[in-house]
């Protein structure tokens, strides 16, 4: 994920009261008075990051419900573009504060929104962009109102070698958050386009606490350069609901690659992980394109890459 832009590491906290917006009822709207010398929200007492591990773990309605109703209370950090006019401190949200996000492109081309439930996890992803915190249905609305088709949740820079997972993640699709900004927990659309989203959804992406060894990525990266069309491999571990743990390879290929390469390609990395990986050791390959793909390009490590 590349950055458009940086500023300085300065931020602000917005809130809108009860009354400002149509969704003023609704959960997630901070009610106290504007001040400037108010304190810091608690954003490490967030309950999304838990929320998110439960739904990795046991992707249930109740637990999906308890995640939706996290985001609500959750003050998020969000990346602008340049500083924010107001000074430190709690303002009402102006009309215009979703003009100076900070949107990115993700690695297949798709216009995100990105957000952090704490400082930590953002200046992991960049350690000098400026910042404002919305809570729960402003932030939403917020994003509703720019041109994002998703929200990514602490993200890391997979090309910085010192930024690491450090919290857990994940993605709001766009039928989500514009629920959420009218302060509606979502429904799954009954076989909708998104329907089969929840899904890669309901899985747990980290990267394990052994980590293959740089030969065994040595070696798949050899086999991939035989391949013009593979641009990039990334690895992670998936935790699936059912509590089998997997390594993963996302294979990222050239736009426009067809079946006719992408399968022998495909065939020629298992073949070199079946030599290499320790034995016993259960892995996956799958192509970046997935909704799963996706999450392990986002969240995992970049073990190969060529110029697009």
């Amino acid at each position: 994920m590349r950055l458009r832009d940086k500023g300085p590491g300065r931020g602000i906290c917005c809130i809108e009261r009860a009354g400002d917006a149509d969704s003023a009822d609704g959960p997630g709207i901070a009610q106290p008075e504007p001040a400037a010398s108010a304190p810091e929200p608690p954003f490490g007492e967030s309950p999304l990051p838990a929320a998110m591990l439960a739904v990795a773990h046991n992707d249930t309605p109740q637990n999906r419900r308890v995640l939706y109703e996290s985001m609500f209370r959750t003050w998020f950090l969000v990346p602008t573009r340049e500083e924010p006019q107001e000074k430190p401190g709690f303002h009402d949200i102006q009309k215009g504060t979703a003009a100076i996000f900070s949107l990115e492109h993700d690695s297949n081309g798709v216009v995100v929104a990105v957000a952090f439930t704490d400082e930590e996890a953002l200046r992991n992803w960049n350690k000098s962009i400026s910042w404002i915190a919305l809570q729960g249905t402003a932030f939403f609305q917020a994003v509703a109102g720019t041109e994002a088709e998703e929200i990514v949740i602490n993200p890391y820079e997979p090309e910085n070698p010192e930024s690491h997972m450090i919290r857990p993640g994940g993605r709001v699709k766009q039928w989500e958050f514009e629920l959420l900004a009218q302060g509606v927990v979502p429904e799954p659309p009954p076989g909708g386009q998104d329907a089969g989203v929840q899904s890669a959804q309901s899985v747990l992406v980290a990267m394990p606490k052994a980590m293959p060894s740089q030969a065994i990525f040595n070696a798949l990266a050899l086999a991939a350069e035989a391949f013009s069309e593979v641009i990039g491999i990334y690895f992670a571990q998936v935790s699936y609901t059912d509590g089998d743990s997997r390594w993963t390879f996302a294979v990222e290929f050239a736009s426009g690659a067809s079946s006719q390469r992408i399968e022998p390609a495909m065939a020629a990395l298992v073949k070199v992980a079946r030599r290499t990986l320790p034995g016993g050791e259960p892995a996956d390959f799958l192509l970046a394109a997935t909704p799963l793909g996706q999450s392990v390009t986002t969240t995992g490590k970049k073990i190969y890459g060529v110029t697009k």
